[in-house]
């Protein structure tokens, strides 16, 4: 009677285990991405490693990072939401911002820098919210599809970065902005972690706790997983649509000023390697654009993973064009792996 209530308490056990793995197997394929690069760099290039190397990792990539989070929360609220806008809103707001700051510090010379990077970052986000704004009014309220009004704010966001440069790479802001990426932040010991990477990590976690327990996230989970629920539940649908793109349209404000605060000048051409990267690691981080489906710990292991491969790809010499051909061939391979997992093994 004891054999067999142990060999009975041993398969409840194998069965939740199992149903584990399963879950976590569906939830976050991306980690087993995130291995494989790991290990092959491991085999390749040891200094992939090194503190100063992922140090640069998440101070090079942070605005790819940082845009990603507000795509997080339009991918969730559903509708097909997706914000093909936020490559270039970045690349102008980024553009107008240094543009600002590079006015007010040759006019007012000596006024506090820190008050200039301020106002400079008040204009970005003031510009990524507009264009937030112009996207969820265009979905909420005349119900135009999210593809084509972010896709009509990308050519507008494209049109105004060149007027507004000519063409030519600006820069201008003060020096204590760059020295954000590099030589400002926590020391420990000889090696500095400079704010460009402590700030998107601290976000991060900010908008995780907002997204998993906070009323707003709960209703822009429950808005994309059943709007007609979410309507009957008495949250406003078209509110959520459009302060889903509105927290885009900032983040993108926000990404923006990391662009010439780690690269130094800002290009017209900048947004276009922008967006990419932004929706592959959200969309490999399996969240769901259906909506309604999906956590910022899925996202953040979708964004570790983009950036680990760029970093890869970087170390191992090769160019934007092969690094563009690698996000696309990834994103189609874990769709087409979740959807068959998903159809065929976990949910059948």
């Amino acid at each position: 009677m004891d054999t067999k209530r142990a060999n009975n308490l041993s398969a409840v056990k194998n069965n939740r285990l199992w149903s584990g793995f399963r879950r976590f197997s569906l939830d976050l394929p991306v980690v087993y991405m995130l291995a494989a690069v790991c290990i092959v760099m491991g085999f390749l290039n040891r200094n992939f490693f090194s503190m100063a190397n992922i140090i640069s990792m998440f101070t090079s990539y942070s605005y790819y990072m940082i845009g990603a989070i507000g795509l997080v929360f339009v991918f969730l609220s559903g509708n097909s939401g997706i914000d093909l806008s936020i490559g270039y809103v970045t690349g102008f707001s980024a553009v107008v911002a240094t543009k600002t700051m590079s006015l007010l510090s040759d006019t007012f010379p000596g006024l506090n820098p820190w008050l200039i990077i301020a106002l400079g970052l008040l204009v970005s986000c003031a510009i990524g919210a507009l264009f937030g704004l112009l996207n969820g009014v265009a979905v909420a309220k005349f119900h135009i599809a999210p593809f084509i009004i972010t896709l009509a704010s990308q050519l507008l966001a494209m049109g105004l970065c060149y007027v507004l440069t000519n063409g030519y790479t600006v820069s201008g802001g003060p020096r204590e902005l760059s020295r954000l990426s590099t030589l400002t932040g926590i020391r420990i010991g000889k090696t500095i972690i400079p704010m460009a990477a402590i700030i998107p990590v601290l976000l991060f976690i900010v908008m995780a706790f907002v997204l998993g327990k906070t009323t707003f996230g709960r209703q822009v989970i429950l808005t994309g997983s059943n709007p007609k629920s979410a309507a009957h539940a008495g949250i406003n649908i078209a509110r959520i649509y459009i302060l889903v793109y509105l927290l885009s349209g900032v983040f993108a404000g926000i990404a923006a000023m990391f662009i010439p605060m780690c690269i130094g000048g800002v290009n017209p051409d900048v947004g276009a390697n922008l967006l990419m990267p932004m929706v592959a690691a959200v969309t490999i981080g399996g969240i769901s654009q259906s909506g309604g489906y999906g956590n910022m710990v899925q996202a953040g292991f979708g964004i570790l993973f983009i950036m680990c491969l760029m970093s890869a790809m970087t170390f191992l010499g090769f160019g934007l064009p092969t690094q563009q051909l690698a996000y696309g061939i990834v994103i189609v391979f874990t769709m087409t792996l979740l959807g068959y997992i998903e159809k065929k093994w976990f949910r059948v």
